[in-house]
């Protein structure tokens, strides 16, 4: 049980922080980490293919895809087999995943991920078979092949009590064990324009956007005005009498100015682990929350304190007008269970929930405390529950 004094002291050093803070002006980051030259993007590429050469773990023969996978490989090899007498306990079926990215050439490398689609117990020690990673339309852009890597291991037996496991053994990596066999074409600008896109769209975000571009429009070697906003996740700049071998030099100093980045404020809340990030702009609104025992009220505005002039020294002449009135903290008064703690409402949700920590309330509880005061309205932020 906590005691009197640390809450006393706990709920003084809470105040006093609360109304310490104040809002804070927006980040600024770079057009590079924010958004992106339209057509520069990744491609995913996937296909099915069989592992080989595990230890016994591959799939069983309830797994009739394995066996008419394995028996068209030996086909194609000029091996006649009958599926049904095929053991596949060195065998695997699975997905093989890869992220095909802009401008690159064939023999580029690419790094796979390789995920059992069987019921095999392991993919340890195999050997991924020659697979085509087909695109979106169906057509082969890479080739993978080679040993795959677990991050697990599985000790012991075949039975669940004598076995122990870490991590997972059904999925694993091939560093650059693609080879691109065919690029995608890229064309980075269309009729003279250049597109610029922004990963998450906001209005105030794509605004500051278009005054750092024609604000650089000197520096970059473009026409004055020459950005303007299409929406609130779209940036359209004319880039008239630009040769293509210019292009990435004028990308490239598009990316490196920097930008003050809006948004809305947000809360995301992961109720099974407990997990709590807040953003920096989230704010209370006045609400009082009482949770087991402990009760916490949020006023609008800071009360304003005439701090007392000290006594003047013997012999000493009297003080002459009174200093203004300064907002100073009230006196503390005694906190106990059940009783009201008073804070202002400019205070932000991280300010409160480490004020809450310091006080022994459980991530769990905070998650409880906070989805409370959305659902009074008191939480001036968007509110995710994942």
């Amino acid at each position: 049980m906590r005691s009197r004094r640390s809450i006393l002291a706990v709920g003084a050093a809470l105040t006093s922080m609360l109304w310490a803070s104040a809002p804070t002006d927006a980040w600024a980051v770079r057009i590079k980490d924010i958004g992106y030259i339209d057509g520069v993007r990744p491609n995913q590429l996937m296909g099915y293919g069989l592992v080989v050469g595990l230890d016994g773990t591959g799939d069983t023969q309830r797994v009739g895809f394995t066996r008419q996978s394995l028996t068209a490989m030996l086909s194609r090899s000029g091996i006649r087999y009958d599926a049904k007498d095929l053991i596949l306990r060195n065998v695997g079926a699975v997905m093989v995943t890869a992220k095909l990215h802009a401008f690159s050439q064939p023999g580029a490398r690419l790094d796979v991920t390789v995920s059992s689609i069987g019921n095999a117990r392991s993919l340890a020690g195999g050997t991924l078979l020659m697979t085509p990673l087909n695109g979106p339309d169906g057509k082969p852009y890479a080739v993978a092949q080679g040993p795959v890597q677990i991050g697990g291991f599985s000790i012991g037996g075949r039975s669940t009590t004598s076995r122990q496991r870490k991590k997972h053994l059904n999925t694993a990596r091939i560093a650059s064990g693609a080879i691109v066999e065919k690029g995608v074409g890229v064309a980075l600008s269309k009729d003279d324009k250049l597109t610029l896109r922004l990963l998450r769209p906001d209005f105030t975000t794509v605004t500051n956007v278009v005054k750092a571009l024609n604000g650089a429009a000197g520096a970059l070697g473009a026409r004055p005005t020459w950005a303007k906003a299409v929406d609130a996740g779209t940036v359209e700049m004319t880039v008239v009498g630009k040769k293509p071998e210019a292009l990435p030099a004028l990308i490239a100093g598009i990316e490196a100015l920097d930008v003050a980045v809006g948004g809305r404020a947000r809360v995301v809340i992961n109720g099974r682990t407990g997990t709590i990030v807040l953003g920096g702009d989230a704010r209370i609104s006045e609400v009082a929350v009482a949770h087991h025992g402990m009760s916490l009220e949020i006023k609008k505005a800071q009360q304003m304190f005439q701090a007392p002039a000290p006594a003047p020294a013997p012999g000493a002449a009297a003080p002459g007008a009174a200093a203004p009135a300064q907002p100073v903290a009230p006196p503390a008064t005694p906190v106990q269970k059940g009783q009201l703690q008073l804070i202002p409402g400019t205070a932000t949700l991280a300010d409160l929930v480490r004020g809450l920590n310091a006080l022994g309330v459980q991530p769990r509880e905070l998650v409880h405390i906070l989805q409370a005061i959305a659902a009074a309205g008191a939480l001036q932020a968007q509110l995710e529950v994942i």
